[in-house]
């Protein structure tokens, strides 16, 4: 099982950047609105992280339906990447303000984070924040917002130094078709994230049905 500890570091540096740069980018547009009210970006960001987080909490209960008819071991979805994103966007939303200075929050939210991990039992509400009732199952696809919210704030408080008022300190290169496409895969992050569920599923469906039919360890999910 070694493999599969890997593939999880990996899958959590992966996820770190991409949440660092959802702090970026919030507080990108931020600073750009100097002179402006900033009520309608507040509200914007209010609505879109709302929309997120509902969005993963639909996502929540269909892939729980299909683990309790199709894999059947009760590790259920209940707090995943989804409503961790939505749920951050809106607590960044005071945090905007202080900018470089959120690399103090950040660092706070991190470390609690990490002791929240010593904690093993509490009571249902808490596990939004990391902590599970004793003798609960691990949920699938468990991002808490202790340490996550964090990071988002790492990303607002590196994108308030690498764009001060929204104008970036440093020179680009052209990238070419290369930039073009990411640009585009960022653009579409969501509607990506969404369509590579159900490809995953199916795939570990055939792993596991293959590796039942070979009686191979491999196929316990």
């Amino acid at each position: 099982m070694e493999w599969y500890y890997e593939v999880c570091r990996y899958i959590h540096l992966g996820t770190s950047v991409f949440v660092i740069i959802s702090g970026v980018a919030l507080i990108l547009r931020y600073g750009r609105m100097a002179g402006h009210p900033k009520r309608e970006y507040h509200t914007a960001i209010l609505k879109r992280g709302t929309q997120i987080f509902l969005i993963g909490i639909v996502v929540a209960v269909v892939a729980s339906l299909a683990i309790h008819f199709i894999i059947g071991d009760g590790n259920y979805m209940l707090f995943n990447f989804l409503q961790m994103m939505g749920l951050s966007m809106i607590i960044c939303i005071p945090f905007l303000r202080l900018g470089k200075w959120n690399i103090i929050p950040a660092a706070i939210l991190i470390w609690v984070g990490f002791i929240v991990k010593s904690i093993h039992t509490g009571p249902i509400w808490l596990l939004p924040f990391g902590i599970l009732p004793e003798g609960m199952f691990y949920p699938r696809d468990y991002f808490p917002l202790l340490p996550w919210v964090g990071v988002m704030l790492l990303g607002v408080a590196i994108g308030s130094v690498l764009y001060p008022k929204g104008v970036r300190r440093f020179c680009i290169p052209d990238v070419g078709a290369i930039g073009r496409t990411f640009a585009l895969i960022s653009r579409h992050s969501l509607e990506i994230y969404l369509l590579h569920l159900p490809i995953i599923a199916a795939v570990l469906y055939v792993v596991m049905v293959v590796s039942q039919v070979l009686g191979m360890p491999f196929g316990y999910l």
